[in-house]
């Protein structure tokens, strides 16, 4: 277990640890933007796909999973530096070989599946049943978070340690809901799984912080629960992933009743992605200051600043940051944004307006729009455990 006081501005090179991950991640969605505007520019899914929905399925689905096959080894480079080369600790390349060998392997299964789902539907009813599959589709992979987690990324449940079950005490949180799970991952935070909280998946490594800055960290889950902010990012997530598949069909006039209407979707909803990745970190921004101002208002100040500053260094390490380069790449603020903000904190609450991890949730549920755009982002490129529970606040 690594410990909770590591040096401020780890380097990677020339530049710091956090700015060498955001280039990458530049680079990465970068990379997947061009090539799936020059993919429907170009007309491509109708020159090297079926276009026919009398294509036998086998047929189709052979296609397009090799199709998704050759995206993972595409962005295979992305995820070799993002999670062998640019990171806190590196393993044996072996050992991150087969981690990584085995959530491309749970990835390609998911978009198979929805694949299928989609292209049978679309063979047997309308549009409207084909948005809905779409939107069940967002709804299972949002219920399953938690489990996709440990599915993607091996992460054995662990017994509760005391000082867990002591600190949940003092924030009102049942310990009854805590699952702690074991991962080598100092980036991953956990988080509430499914779409009414009921699971909280906690790292192990969380027993090494400060009584009172773990107190604080449970305090805060349970503020976004009972104030229905958690059940509003993933609602909200859910719905803009389904208002971008609507559009990209209207738009594209593609039907998934065929593998290159598949392949043409997938593009259209890489693109959506990225919108999502542009637009959605601010209001992502304004529910960690409101649940910041609301675990202090319970558990004290103190408590929530240290908490910040520690889980800060395990993941970024960056005190501070441009203005811009947050406001474009960040759902969650920088550290001395939030720390300022506990200081003077805005009037009101977790209110109806603050969708936690909005941002997170919807990259996470790219998934069910098989899109690659959820693995490239600066933050989990090349590490399989943040690949369903991002890293967070």
């Amino acid at each position: 277990m690594t410990s909770p006081t590591l040096p401020n501005g780890a380097r990677t090179g020339r530049l710091t640890y956090a700015r060498s991950r955001l280039y990458l991640g530049i680079t990465g969605v970068g990379t997947a933007v061009v090539a799936t505007t020059c993919l429907l520019a170009f007309g491509i899914p109708s020159q090297g796909f079926s276009t026919s929905p009398e294509q036998s399925l086998s047929r189709s689905m052979l296609s397009l999973g090799l199709y998704f096959a050759l995206l993972m080894v595409g962005f295979f480079l992305f995820d070799l530096v993002g999670g062998a080369w640019v990171v806190r600790r590196k393993d044996w390349a072996q050992l991150w070989l087969s981690r990584w060998l085995r959530g491309v392997a749970v990835q390609w299964a998911v978009w198979m599946v929805l694949a299928l789902a989609l292209m049978l539907t679309a063979r047997a009813a309308d549009t409207a049943a084909v948005i809905a599959v779409f939107a069940f589709g967002q709804v299972v992979l949002a219920a399953q978070r938690g489990r996709m987690a440990r599915v993607i990324a091996r992460m054995p449940v662990m017994p509760t340690p005391p000082s867990m079950v002591q600190a949940a005490q003092q924030a009102g949180l049942d310990p009854a809901t805590l699952m702690v799970v074991d991962t080598p991952d100092e980036g991953f935070v956990g988080g509430w799984s499914g779409i009414a909280p009921d699971t909280l998946l906690v790292p192990l490594r969380w027993s090494a912080l400060p009584a009172h800055a773990l107190t604080a960290q449970l305090a805060r889950r349970k503020a976004v629960a009972q104030s229905g902010a958690h059940r509003r990012g993933v609602l909200g997530a859910i719905a803009w992933n389904t208002a971008g598949f609507a559009a990209v069909l209207a738009l594209t006039g593609a039907t998934p009743a065929t593998a290159a209407g598949i392949v043409t979707l997938a593009a259209g909803m890489t693109l959506w992605g990225f919108l999502g990745v542009l637009v959605l970190p601010t209001p992502s921004r304004a529910a960690v200051y409101a649940t910041d101002a609301a675990a202090a208002r319970q558990v004290g100040v103190s408590g929530v600043r240290t908490s910040i500053e520690l889980l800060d260094r395990w993941q970024d390490d960056e005190p501070t940051r441009p203005v811009n380069v947050e406001r474009i790449f960040h759902p969650v603020p920088g550290r001395a944004n939030r720390l300022s903000r506990l200081a003077a904190p805005a009037p009101g609450g977790l209110g109806a307006l603050h969708a936690h991890h909005l941002a997170r949730h919807a990259l996470w549920l790219g998934w069910g729009a098989l899109s690659p755009m959820s693995r490239l982002v600066h933050c989990n490129v090349g590490r399989t455990a943040l690949w369903a529970m991002l890293p967070g606040d």
